[in-house]
């Protein structure tokens, strides 16, 4: 019931910020990306949990299960994700640290932000080719914390992304993005190519 009615908050904060109201007093920037920082894994303090979707969902390690629709993230930790899912989002539900290992993956969700993370910074690595949709008007990616992308694969963030503690590169990402800052944090519209 906790975790309905935090969904349900960052939800109704996304519908302020993504496109019900528009977004008011927005400056609005098109940035080169330049890496903030060497990137490292040591604030992970955690162990590993591999998510695969296919016929079944398959969870292999601690920190994360299959609850109704949703893959909950209930721990700080590295989490490998490969598959096709469509069902639902991916739920990071913990202040801890968490790094989310895209390979091969297309994760979609028909009923708003394919990722939604409360933990304090929210990690997004690219293997291979990945794809994460959002189903209508929400961000596909919302960070309650700061998000940081990276990893030397291919993604595609249909939706955009939000992040209430702002949006950073890894130094192997390359590409072009519009960034919009507002008040409550930081907004890249649309598709986000990652390279």
């Amino acid at each position: 019931m906790k975790l309905m009615k935090y969904i349900a908050a960052l939800l109704g904060s996304l519908c302020v910020m993504g496109g019900c109201n528009g977004i008011q007093s927005a400056e609005v920037y098109t940035v080169s990306v330049e890496p903030y920082r060497p990137v490292s894994d040591e604030d992970i303090r955690f162990g590993e949990c591999s998510i695969s979707f296919g016929d079944e969902v398959n969870v292999s390690g601690q920190g994360a299960w299959y609850k109704g629709s949703d893959i909950v993230i209930s721990e700080g930790g590295i989490y490998n994700i490969s598959g096709t899912y469509d069902g639902g989002s991916i739920v990071v539900d913990t202040p801890n640290n968490v790094k989310i290992v895209f390979s091969d993956a297309n994760i979609s969700s028909p009923n708003g932000c394919a990722i939604i993370s409360s933990a304090e910074k929210l990690i997004i690595a690219s293997e291979g080719s990945n794809t994460i949709t959002s189903g209508n008007s929400d961000s596909a990616v919302y960070s309650d914390g700061g998000l940081l992308i990276l990893g030397n694969g291919k993604m595609s963030i249909n939706g955009g992304v939000f992040s209430r503690g702002g949006i950073r590169f890894g130094r192997s990402v390359s590409t072009l993005c519009q960034i919009i800052y507002t008040d409550d944090g930081e907004f890249i519209p649309e598709t986000l190519y990652i390279n």
